[in-house]
């Protein structure tokens, strides 16, 4: 950024502090001088959650944001300790559009740089307005109301200990352009690629789709890539560790590693979603977005079915919805009635030749079948009683003391067990991104729930096994509480300020009881198969990861970040990590969303891919790393609007070139970098 990209400035360490413009939550601050000049020092405390800083404009003179790029801080870390500063732009009360409204940056102690929040989806806009549905990145949108920004929020992200960092200014960057909207729609071209765009392999006929296969499979036939792999992927060349017929966990020289059915070291290197079924989006209420749609009755029209998921968004509240599938009409286009057969077949290939050496969550049953590369098991435990009193991004958490919990669990393994029993299949992830919430959130939950709540009633029966008389509570909670009976049916609960060791006691044991269960009945069906755990996303705590680690082979998280190489458990636990969900995207290549990982370009993804493969092999407690996905999500979203660039390969089965160059580099010393024999 230079000085003559800066539009206005909205906060100026350098001047005078107006406290009236700040409101903070559980820190401190005050006015110093540092090397950068002066700046505002925030400091947290070691209960960080919860805590932040709150910038507003001033009263007599508001901030103009209109048509405003972007809003850029200069922070530094004086702390000890590295950490995240994250920001948020404006206090939108959605919850997805607060997210696309932020971003954070890494510190190390000592570090300065700067945190950039985009306010557009592209520098440009649409004039007048195209209002586009169904998408979380839409071209020529603003991602919120910028007239109504008046605040903007800072606050260490994930931190766990005591914070401090320095806020030295605030600038709002950059105009954004004006486009005329006049001949935007279509905006999806045939393929399903983004029409107003051209961009180095971008697909312009079905021949050259064609002849993309055909260079594609010559490239790989002529490759001697010199791969140390024994058939399942584990390590060749490696020391012989006992073979048990199926994986297995082990440590080895100090660092964790999963063992193949062969006995062979072997780190799980995977794709997710590697599934042709995967890119379906939605057509309803949304016609006028797609340029040359087949009609039902010609050879493409196979591809439309009815859409029967969204858990957000557009379509939310419209199931069931027409949809379409890109991916498969141009798998079509390029190999005609057998190209399933032919995807499956080239999948394999690309796997092998780019050395990734499992089929990650949610990836294509036939795939799995066939034993060419092993695979994860996906079960979904659904229709369980809830807790009603929860809440989630995904929805209510599962009552695990109602008797129905298990018997839906064994229900749901027994429907989704492809891989019990298989080789192939090196073990199950169950659930996904559960809403375990804070520490006691889920007991506070079961406590804003109806009496008849199984999870309410166990917890009301521990308080009274360890209090006897509903005084000795009260005094204990600072409450005031008549009866036992009364806080049974009682739903509003407020002051519980005293009761947090109580709450946090019962939420460890709703943690326990969850995977306890969810492990005696996996191992029912598949007793020869690894527990790979739920794949915890965004910030957990010490109960429910100490929980996973007592029931799990394989403690499992879903973690977007720039580098895992210091990812560690609690103190005390040392069990195997397996990373369920990572990935980089960009916008040069038309997608107007990156994904939850930003990247500069194509090669900036590679570049990053290969940086966190680095600190993954690094770290002895990581077993594995699975991106998401195999595929970029359709333009126009999937069923929730989800529509970023996080493939391997494009909606027209293109691989992103630059990517997988960096992917086959890294991969390819895979094992001499885990063992320590490479730099």
């Amino acid at each position: 950024m230079t000085n003559s990209d800066r539009t206005s400035l909205l906060f100026d360490a350098q001047g005078s502090l107006d406290t009236s413009r700040l409101q903070v939550s559980g820190l401190d601050y005050q006015l110093i001088n540092t090397d950068g000049g002066e700046g505002l020092r925030i400091c947290t405390n070691e209960e960080v959650k919860g805590q932040f800083l709150t910038l507003r404009s001033a009263a007599n003179q508001p901030w103009e944001l209109g048509d405003t790029w972007q809003v850029q801080a200069v922070v530094s870390n004086i702390g000890s300790e590295p950490m995240q500063a994250e920001m948020f732009v404006g206090n939108d009360p959605d919850g997805l559009v607060r997210w696309y409204c932020s971003d954070y940056i890494d510190l190390v102690p000592g570090q300065m740089d700067t945190i950039t929040v985009n306010l557009a989806w592209t520098p440009w806009i649409n004039e007048p307005a195209v209002p586009l549905v169904g998408m979380r990145g839409a071209p020529g949108m603003t991602k919120t109301d910028l007239a109504k920004i008046q605040s903007i929020q800072f606050r260490p992200r994930y931190a766990t200990r005591e914070t401090v960092f320095v806020l030295h200014d605030v600038w709002a960057v950059g105009s954004l352009q004006s486009h005329s909207s006049e001949s935007f729609l279509p905006f999806i071209d045939s393929f399903g690629q983004y029409k107003h765009q051209d961009w180095p392999g971008k697909t312009h006929s079905t021949q050259e789709l064609k002849d993309n296969y055909t260079q594609e499979i010559e490239t790989m036939s002529a490759s001697k890539s010199g791969w140390i792999f024994d058939p399942y992927g584990g390590y060749a060349q490696g020391p012989l560790r006992k073979a048990t017929g199926f994986f297995r966990v082990e440590k080895y020289e100090g660092k964790w590693w999963m063992v193949d059915p062969e006995g062979r070291l072997f780190w799980s290197n995977g794709l997710n979603c590697v599934n042709a079924n995967m890119t379906l989006t939605g057509i309803d209420g949304r016609e006028d977005y797609f340029e040359g749609l087949p009609t039902e009755l010609e050879p493409l029209g196979q591809f439309y079915r009815a859409g029967t998921w969204a858990s957000h968004g557009f379509y939310k509240d419209k199931i069931p919805f027409q949809s379409y599938s890109f991916l498969e009409a141009n798998l079509y286009r390029t190999f005609g009635d057998t190209w399933k057969e032919e995807f499956l077949d080239l999948t394999h290939r690309r796997m092998r030749y780019w050395g990734m050496n499992t089929l990650g969550n949610v990836s294509d049953a036939q795939l799995k079948a066939q034993q060419r590369t092993p695979y994860v098991g996906t079960v979904w435990i659904r229709n369980t009683p809830k807790i009603e009193g929860s809440e989630g991004f995904w929805g209510k958490f599962h009552d695990v003391f109602d008797p129905a919990f298990r018997l839906a669990v064994r229900d749901n393994m027994a429907s989704q067990r492809q891989g019990a029993g298989d080789p192939w299949c090196m073990g199950f992830f169950v659930d996904n991104e559960m809403s375990w919430g804070l520490k006691g959130s889920l007991a506070i939950a079961a406590l804003h729930s109806p009496a008849t709540q199984a999870s309410k009633i166990e917890f009301v029966k521990d308080l009274q096994e360890k209090y006897i008389d509903i005084k000795a509570l009260n005094g204990a909670w600072k409450t005031d509480y008549a009866s036992w009976q009364d806080l049974l049916i009682r739903q509003e609960h407020e002051g519980l300020e005293n009761a947090q060791s109580d709450l946090n006691a019962f939420y460890g044991k709703i943690a326990e009881t969850y995977f306890r269960i969810v492990s005696e009945e996996l191992h029912r069906i598949a007793p020869n198969q690894m527990y790979l755990g739920c794949r915890f996303a965004w910030a957990n705590n010490d109960l429910t990861v100490a929980a996973a680690a007592e029931y799990c082979d394989i403690v499992s998280f879903n973690k977007y970040e720039y580098s895992i190489a210091n990812l560690s458990l609690p103190t005390g636990i040392d069990r195997p990590i397996m990373i369920g969900e990572y990935h980089f995207g960009a916008t040069d290549r038309g997608h107007t969303h990156p994904g939850v990982k930003v990247a500069k370009n194509q090669a900036d993804r590679g570049h990053k891919y290969a940086e966190y493969i680095r600190g993954a092999l690094a770290n002895p407690q990581i077993v594995g790393a699975h991106w998401f996905q195999y595929t970029d999500q359709a333009v126009t979203g999937r069923e929730d609007g989800e529509n970023y660039n996080v493939g391997f390969v494009t909606i027209t089965n293109t691989p992103y070139q630059e990517l997988v160059d960096s992917v086959r580099m890294v991969n390819h010393q895979m094992y001499q970098r885990r063992l320590g024999s490479t730099e």
